[in-house]
C-alpha cells in the first residue's frame, strides 16, 4: 500500500513539473531530461509512468478537465446564485483557455496532436454533461426550460461554445466575438426553451 502511495506521489510530481515547463518554457522546447532534472529521477522510472511526453500531455489535459469540473461543481451548488447564472458560470469554468496556459492548448489544436483535441473534448463532454443536467433539471422543474432533449441539448451547448470561442480554432477577429457571443446566447435561449433575452446579462463580459 505504501509503494501504491508513493507511487501516485511521484507520477503527480512529474505532471506538476511538466505542466509548468510547458507553460514557461514550451511543449517543443521541453524535453524528458528537463523534466528528469527537476524532479530528480532516472529515465527509466519516468517511462514506468508515462509513455512518452505526449502521454504526459495527454494527463495534464485530463487534469484540466477535472480541474475546471470542480469548480463547475462548486458555482452549481451555490443556491444564492440564480440557476441560470449558475449554469452559464458552470459552462464558462470549465474553460479552455487552461489557467492562462497558451502553450498547452495550441499543443491541442495541432494537426498533429488531434487526438488530443479529441481528449478533451470527449472528456469534458463526459464529466461536464452529468453536473448540468441536474442543474437542468432542476430548471424545468421550476418552469424555466421547456425542452424534450435535456442530455442532447447540453452536449450541443458545450461542444458549440468550446468551438466557437476558441480563437484558435475558429481563427476570428476578435472584434467579431460580440457579435457571435450574441448569436450563441440567442441559440442558447431557444435550445433550452426559456424566455428570449434570459441570457442577455452574459454580454456585458463581452463588450
Amino acid at each position: 500500500m505504501k509503494t501504491v502511495k508513493e507511487g501516485e506521489v511521484r507520477k503527480r510530481e512529474i505532471l506538476m513539473v511538466a505542466r509548468e515547463l510547458f507553460v514557461t518554457k514550451g511543449y517543443e522546447q521541453t524535453s524528458v531530461n528537463d523534466i528528469l532534472k527537476i524532479v530528480d529521477i532516472a529515465k527509466g522510472t519516468f517511462y514506468y509512468y508515462f509513455a512518452s511526453k505526449e502521454a504526459v500531455l495527454a494527463a495534464i489535459i485530463l487534469d484540466i478537465v477535472e480541474e475546471g469540473a470542480k469548480r463547475a461543481e462548486r458555482i452549481l451548488k451555490d443556491q444564492s446564485v440564480p440557476l441560470i447564472d449558475r449554469i452559464m458560470m458552470a459552462i464558462m469554468a470549465q474553460s479552455p483557455e487552461f489557467e492562462g496556459s497558451e502553450e498547452i492548448r495550441d499543443q491541442m489544436h495541432k494537426v498533429e496532436n488531434a487526438k488530443l483535441e479529441q481528449l478533451y473534448t470527449k472528456a469534458m463532454l463526459k464529466r461536464m454533461t452529468p453536473l448540468l443536467e441536474v442543474a437542468v433539471a432542476e430548471g424545468i422543474a421550476a418552469d424555466l426550460f421547456h425542452l424534450d432533449y435535456p442530455r442532447e441539448t447540453i452536449e450541443t451547448i458545450l461542444l458549440l461554445g468550446h468551438m466557437l470561442f476558441d480563437c484558435n480554432i475558429m481563427d476570428w477577429e476578435m472584434d467579431a466575438y460580440p457579435v457571435k457571443v450574441k448569436g450563441f446566447l440567442a441559440n442558447m435561449e431557444r435550445m433550452l426553451g426559456t424566455r428570449a433575452g434570459e441570457l442577455e446579462d452574459f454580454l456585458q463580459m463581452f463588450a
